[in-house]
């Protein structure tokens, strides 16, 4: 396998000669322009296109047989056989057309590659799980992005230190745990032992925990 920096413009020149035959392992065709992420993806290029290698996840891709030769700055790649984008077919696809369609120069920007050299004798399979695993993934949502706020990181600090008000009857004092980032009340038992995990959760009911989505549900219900 090979981890590898490729010009913008190759790509895009690769997809305008090849067409959709270089996506042919890819699960999904080109969705245009009018999803977020690619959307996303196009103003990039056209605003910040420096930062495309930073702000792109990159693309998965592999080759029946790969030669490299070294020059006076290190090694790099002379010629690729069968090549096939497994997962990064938005990506290629929007390099080309906001290249083609707003002129955008592709001269700053810079894509990851991730290659695989797969044997032709189990090519089929593969193949298939390379483009399987590239393309499985948990999903992110919009307020995942922000669990590392000032702001939720106070509120965490709160949920912490206060109580909850205490319930008709009961003597054991709880608090609310807020969870800043998604999965984090599983994750601060996942090493405790039984008798931990269950003194975790009587001071820390599951019922009392809440999450950034359900803060915002009750500014709006309050307000």
């Amino acid at each position: 396998s090979y981890l590898l920096v490729m010009p913008g413009q190759i790509l895009s020149d690769l997809y305008g000669f090849f067409g959709s035959r270089l996506l042919e392992q890819n699960v999904r065709c080109f969705l245009q322009a009018r999803g977020k992420v690619n959307k996303g993806i196009r103003n990039t290029i056209i605003n910040d296109p420096e930062m495309f290698f930073a702000f792109n996840n990159g693309i998965t891709a592999t080759a029946r047989e790969v030669k490299t030769d070294t020059n006076g700055e290190g090694i790099f790649i002379k010629e690729i056989s069968d090549f096939q984008i497994v997962n990064g077919g938005q990506t290629t696809a929007s390099l080309f057309h906001t290249n083609l369609k707003d002129k955008a120069s592709l001269g700053k920007v810079f894509v990851q590659i991730k290659l695989s050299v797969v044997q032709s004798d189990n090519s089929e399979e593969t193949v298939q799980k390379i483009s399987e695993y590239a393309n499985t993934q948990n999903k992110v949502n919009a307020a995942d992005f922000f669990s590392n706020h000032p702001f939720h990181i106070r509120m965490e600090e709160f949920a912490r230190r206060i109580l909850a008000p205490a319930k008709e009857g009961s003597a054991i004092d709880t608090k609310w745990f807020y969870e800043r980032a998604r999965g984090q009340y599983a994750d601060a038992q996942s090493k405790f032992t039984p008798a931990q995990q269950k003194r975790f959760k009587l001071q820390n009911p599951k019922p009392q925990m809440f999450s950034k989505t359900d803060l915002g549900k009750f500014e709006n219900v309050w307000d």
